[in-house]
This record gives C-alpha cells, structure tokens and sequence, in this order.
C-alpha cells in the first residue's frame, strides 16, 4: 500500500515538539520554584534536544550524549570565567577555547546544527549571569538534570514510532542515513581553516564591538559572527548574513514589544516553548523567519536571568548583529580571495557538500 504524503514528512513538527518541551519543561520548573535568575542554564541544556534531530537513534542517543556534555562543559567555562571576575582578557581566552572545542567536536560528529552558536552563547552569558560560589552546586544540579531531560526527549521517539509508527507511518518524518564520522577530520587543513575564522572573527568582532562607546552586549556581534560563518563542509554566502540581520531586527522588535509590556515570568515560558517551536520549523527553509521567533525566545530569557531596560536591548542587539554581520561577510571577502590566489577551495567555504 502506498504511504500517503502528509506535511510531518516535510516539516519537522516532530523535532520541532522535541525542542519546545526539552526546554520548556525546566524552564516552567524553575519559575514555579520562584528561581528566574537560573533560567539561562535551563535555556542553554535545554538546546541539547536540537542536535542529531533527523539521525537514527542509535546515533542519536550518541550525538545528544556528546552535545549535552559540550553545553554542560561551555556553561561550567563561562561561570568559572564569571566567578573570578570575567575579566576582558580571560574572557577571550575561554572564547577561543570554546571555538576550538565545538568545532572540533560538531565537526567529528558532523552534527547540525555544524556551527557553534550554542556553545558558544552558553559561555558568554553563563559568565555574565551573577552568581557566587555557593549558587555552584545548585547551578551545577540545574545544568545536568536540564540535559538529561533533553536527551530522554530526545530519545522519546524510539517508544512513540515503536508504539504508533506500524499504524500510522505517514505520521512520521524519515528518517536519515547513518553518518560515518572519524577523528581523523581532526588532522584535517580544512578543519583548522574554519576553527582560524571562527576564532578571528569572534575576536575581532568582540574587540570592535567593545571598543565602541554607548553599546554594550559585545557578545551579541560575537554570536552573529559564529552563526553566519560555514562551517566545515559548507559554503559561506552573503544572503545568510543577510539573513541574519533581517531577522534580528524584526524578532528584535517583536521581543521589545512584548517586554515593555512587562509579562509575568509565566509568559515568558509560552515565549520560549513558541518560539522554539516555530524556530525549528522555519530554521531550514529561511534562517530570517527562524530568526523571528529565536531572538525574542533568547532575549526573553536571557532577561530573565538579566533584567534590563527593553529598549537598551533593542539597540545594543540590532547594532551588534549589524557588526558581526559585516565582519562575517569581510571574512568570506577574504577567504574568497585566499581561494583565487592559491586556486583551490578554503576548508571552510569549500563547495563540499553540507553534512
């Protein structure tokens, strides 16, 4: 019998639900126990549930494993770097320690998402976030319970295509082929190429971004740095930065909107678990729209770990993005030249096929 065609084979509502109740769930606990202020950590393990999403679950339960623990790992850097001070300097360092660490190990996994935006937010605003020493061992309870709640979602489909997939298999998105991963891509030009423009740009677009007078949040250029660069086996374009900054600004607006009318922390959470939701959906078929949902799901939260006046966000993050943009597409200027020059391909903006 033919299989009928159905949308869920085309939109990943699957992975989409998987994403919003991974994070959603601890963010809801953390609100209902009175403790707002830990919010980012739940936020950033709860991206755990992203990684692998199309893999067949024996991989998968491997690649959300490894993801977990880089999360768990960037978010322990970030308070360490916090608690004795976040000082400039040491903040760059933890910087490109992060860089190297995720591209590495988002290459070896030849995971998608491939860039390493999340690592890399999770290191930046888990050193800002104030806490003390003693807050360690709750915050550290936090991260690890947050993370093993986004794998088991993660792994949830096992028992819901087992129990529904010989009834209904139209309900249920394809799965994809096994990938073949090596460490031996740890060895290659290609991989050090993009680890070197992640971390050039990352400290460029950071140094300029502190250096301008009235702006803060230097690490929002940071983040539009990392998420519009390729990564290893991609092709780097304009129209994704591009991308980038068009939908900043428009989820940027969406997002101050909302705050300025003061929301209750529990509406916070239908923000986050909406705009994850509908991030997944759209991050595949157009980053800008993506972006619609993701920038007030990250500002929302990260507010509430960090309350600050909404329309100093607004500025400080469409002026950011601005900039990691324009650093991102110089970098791909660059690189495109250094291919004419030595007539072949950069590692990192290479034509090989996407993983």
């Amino acid at each position: 019998m033919t299989t009928p065609a159905h949308s869920t084979r085309t939109i990943n509502f699957e992975g989409a639900a998987r994403a919003a109740i991974a994070g959603g769930a601890p963010l809801a606990l953390l609100i209902a126990l009175d403790m707002p202020g830990y919010a980012a950590f739940a936020m950033f393990a709860g991206f755990t549930a992203i990684f692998g999403a199309t893999e067949p679950y024996r991989q998968r339960a491997v690649t959300t494993g490894v993801a977990g623990g880089m999360q768990a790992l960037c978010m322990a850097a970030g308070i360490g770097v916090g608690l004795v001070g976040a000082s400039l300097w040491l903040q760059a360092v933890g910087l490109v320690a992060v860089l190297v660490f995720a591209v590495c190990t988002l290459s070896v996994l030849r995971a998608i998402p491939a860039q390493p935006i999340f690592p890399v937010f999770a290191f930046v605003v888990s050193a800002l976030v104030p806490i003390t020493p003693r807050d360690v061992p709750l915050v550290a309870t936090i991260i690890v319970c947050s993370i093993v709640w986004a794998w088991l979602v993660a792994m949830s489909g096992v028992v819901l295509r087992r129990v529904f997939h010989p009834h209904a298999p139209h309900r249920f998105r394809p799965l994809a082929d096994r990938k073949h991963r090596s460490f031996a891509v740890l060895r290659t030009l290609a991989l050090w190429e993009t680890v070197a423009l992640n971390v050039v740009g990352s400290l460029v677009a950071g140094a300029v971004a502190e250096a301008i007078p009235g702006l803060g949040h230097p690490y929002w250029a940071v983040i539009a740095v990392v998420s519009t660069l390729p990564a290893l086996r991609q092709r780097h374009t304009v129209a994704r930065a591009v991308q980038r900054v068009i939908g900043t600004i428009g989820g940027t607006v969406i997002a101050v909107g909302i705050l300025l009318l003061e929301p209750s922390a529990w509406w916070i959470v239908v923000l986050a678990v909406v705009g994850q939701f509908f991030a997944e959906i759209f991050v595949a078929r157009n980053y800008a729209v993506c972006l619609l949902f993701l920038t007030p799901l990250a500002l929302a939260v990260s507010w509430l770990s960090l309350p600050e006046a909404p329309e100093l966000l607004a500025l400080d993050r469409i002026a950011q993005t601005a900039l990691g943009a324009v650093v991102s597409v110089g970098l791909l200027l660059v690189g495109r030249a250094i291919e004419r020059r030595r007539g072949r391909a950069l590692g990192a903006t290479s034509a090989i096929r996407t993983v």
